[in-house]
C-alpha cells in the first residue's frame, strides 16, 4: 500500500478525495477527462506504475482472505465458510480485470486525449470494480459470522465486520462519491482489523 501510495497522484476530483478511487468508479468519458487531463505525463505514468504494483498487492490480500477462511473453516468447524475461499478467488479476478481496464484507459488517453474510444473499457471497469468491492464487503460479512464463534472480546466485536457490507449496499444504491468513499475506507479498515484479529483468535478458541 505504501509503494502504491507513493506513485498515485494526490488531490480531490469529481467529489472524491482520492484520484485512485475516482478513477476506479469513473462512469463516463467526461469523468476520465476530469481525472486525467489535469495530470502531467509523469503523474499519469505514476498512476500506471501504481496500478502495476497493485497486481502484487491484490495477490497478497486475496491470499490472506482465502487462507483466513480456510483456517476459520477448520477451527470453527463451519463447512460453508468455503464460500469465503471462493469469494477470495472472485475478488482477485475482479481486481485483475479492473486494473487491466484502468491501464487500457490510460493507454488510450495517452494516444489521443481528444478522441477517447473507451465505452467498452468503462462498461467493463464499472462491472469489475463493483464486483471486487461488493465481494470484499461480503467476505467481511462472512468473517463476522465466523468470528462470533470465537471467545472473549473477538466475539463481542465480530458484528462490526458486517458494517462494510451494509455500507456497500448504501453506496450501490446511492452512488454518490461520499458514500462510495465511506464504503471503500470501511473495507480497508475492515481488512486491516481482520489481520490484527488473527493474532488473537487462536488463543481464544478451544
Amino acid at each position: 500500500m505504501m509503494a502504491m501510495g507513493s506513485q498515485f497522484p494526490k488531490g480531490e476530483v469529481l467529489g472524491f478525495s482520492s484520484k485512485v478511487i475516482a478513477f476506479e468508479f469513473a462512469t463516463s468519458t467526461g469523468d476520465i477527462q476530469a481525472i486525467l487531463a489535469p495530470l502531467s505525463e509523469a503523474e499519469r505514468m505514476g498512476m500506471d506504475r501504481g496500478n502495476y504494483i497493485d497486481f502484487a498487492f491484490m495477490l497478497t490480500y486475496a491470499s490472506f482472505i482465502f487462507f483466513f477462511f480456510k483456517v476459520a473453516k477448520q477451527q470453527f468447524k463451519i463447512k460453508w465458510l468455503v464460500v469465503g475461499q471462493v469469494l477470495a478467488v472472485i475478488i482477485l479476478l475482479g481486481d485483475v480485470l479492473e486494473n487491466i481496464q484502468l491501464l487500457n484507459i490510460t493507454r488510450t488517453y495517452a494516444n489521443d486525449p481528444n478522441d477517447l474510444n473507451i465505452a467498452a473499457f468503462l462498461f467493463q471497469l464499472q462491472l469489475f470494480t463493483w464486483l471486487k468491492w461488493l465481494c470484499l464487503g461480503l467476505a467481511l460479512l462472512l468473517a463476522s459470522f465466523a468470528l462470533v464463534h470465537a471467545k472473549g472480546f473477538i466475539k463481542n466485536i465480530a458484528l462490526l465486520f458486517s458494517v462494510p457490507f451494509l455500507l456497500s449496499m448504501i453506496a450501490l444504491i446511492n452512488g454518490t462519491p461520499t458514500w462510495i468513499e465511506r464504503f471503500t475506507i470501511s473495507i480497508f479498515l475492515g481488512l486491516g482489523s481482520l489481520v490484527l484479529v488473527c493474532f488473537f483468535v487462536k488463543r481464544q478458541v478451544t
